[in-house]
């Protein structure tokens, strides 16, 4: 009776084969994950720079407006990226709600921090050091997502962020075209990067 319950030598490899299957679709989705870089590094470079050219114009209302467009075209950016991929790979992140849970918990961190800031009354933060803020809790995004996807995701966040205190201590005068200048190499040199290497891993392994 108990060798009647066990699967036949057929059975199991066709499990074997849907299994197969299955893991290469998820290593379909996963290898474009660069993609999501790529948008983030030109969004934070065109902020940068228009924040940049709106300070020596002394337009300091439109600075506000800009990152606050910006990353809104960037959140629907990364719905078209996922919704995209899906439809390709019929297949989804299995560590997306996890990664999703991560930038809502730092998005409602990152405001709560701030508006304590703010209710203190005797601190005032300049916009270099708002801006510092709110980078350093997104890289500190990125580590946790190279802890889940890997460590490429990781260094970026740690090096985006050394370079941006860096940044901030000796480029006050030259801030925003710097960080523009990083955001274009560690963002959309970082994605180009990953979706290279880790295409190259998914061919290997498949």
């Amino acid at each position: 009776m108990r060798e009647e319950n066990k699967p036949s030598e057929a059975q199991e490899s066709l499990i074997q084969i849907i299994e197969a299957f299955r893991r290469m679709r998820i290593a379909l989705a996963r290898r474009k994950t660069g993609n999501y870089l790529i948008l983030w590094g030109f969004i934070l470079f065109v902020g940068y720079i228009l924040t940049e050219i709106f300070m020596r114009l002394g337009k300091y209302d439109s600075i506000v407006w800009v990152w606050i467009i910006l990353p809104t075209i960037g959140l629907i950016g990364v719905c078209l990226i996922t919704v995209n991929q899906t439809k390709k790979t019929k297949e989804r992140f299995p560590e997306g709600f996890y990664i999703f849970l991560i930038w809502i918990s730092l998005v409602f961190y990152g405001f709560i921090i701030f508006a304590v800031i703010l209710w203190m009354g005797n601190v005032s933060l300049n916009g270099i050091q708002v801006s510092l803020l709110f980078l350093n809790l997104a890289m500190f995004g990125y580590v946790l997502m190279g802890i889940l996807l890997g460590k490429e995701l990781a260094l970026i966040g740690i090096s985006t962020s050394i370079l941006s205190v860096l940044c901030g201590l000796f480029l006050q005068k030259f801030f925003n075209l710097a960080m523009a200048l990083i955001c274009l190499i560690t963002f959309i040199g970082g994605g180009f990067y990953i979706n290279k290497k880790w295409e190259l891993k998914n061919e290997s392994t498949s």
